[in-house]
């Protein structure tokens, strides 16, 4: 590949980061993280009563299931969509999230038939979200695979200090979702600002 071409190349990738940020932008997904942040932190929190509970890995399921079904109903209520169909940037979304689901519902079905202690979900729990903020990382935007980086630490810190376990995951979920969501909506109310602006002139 010539100069020029990859050039070119290099252009339309910029391009399709860019428009990524923009689709989620618009479409009111910073305040829709900022939310989740609240959600996915406190979902998290009830695995720490789960777990003194000492109740079998299923159990973990019930917040997991709960979280998901509160966050799909703030995304159904909060995204604004362009003419009630889902972009693109919001298809890719929806797949990362469903695989991460699937992933672990059947991480905790394999660690019930090897009778595997059920604390050890936690840690399994960390791994797949690691792995989904990974796949966000190289779908979205790069910073996503901090934290990535983030998830296997909690998963190894886990295995060492159970009992503290499931307050990690939840801090780690609280800062993938708040931090970026911010962000976003900051940079949502600016371009309103400024298209009022220019409205006005």
């Amino acid at each position: 590949m010539d100069r020029d071409k990859a050039e070119q190349a290099l252009a339309i990738i910029r391009n399709v980061i860019q428009n990524t940020r923009d689709d989620l932008v618009a479409h009111n997904w910073g305040v829709i993280w900022m939310i989740h942040a609240f959600v996915d932190f406190a979902g998290a929190a009830t695995g720490t009563i789960i777990d003194r509970q000492e109740l079998p890995v299923f159990w973990d399921l019930v917040p997991l299931f709960a979280v998901a079904l509160i966050d799909i109903v703030l995304v159904l209520l909060l995204s604004d969509r362009d003419r009630g169909v889902r972009s693109f940037i919001e298809w890719q979304l929806w797949g990362i999230w469903i695989a991460f689901v699937v992933f672990t519902l059947a991480g905790s079905i394999v660690l019930h038939l090897a009778h595997a202690p059920p604390s050890l979900f936690c840690p399994l729990f960390a791994m797949t979200s690691g792995f989904s903020f990974a796949m966000m990382g190289v779908v979205f935007y790069r910073r996503f695979l901090i934290y990535a980086a983030m998830f296997v630490v909690v998963m190894v810190l886990a295995t060492i200090a159970p009992s503290w376990q499931w307050w990690l995951v939840g801090v780690v979920w609280w800062c993938t979702m708040f931090v970026p969501g911010v962000s976003m909506h900051g940079e949502r109310k600016r371009r309103r600002q400024e298209s009022d602006d220019t409205r006005i002139l």
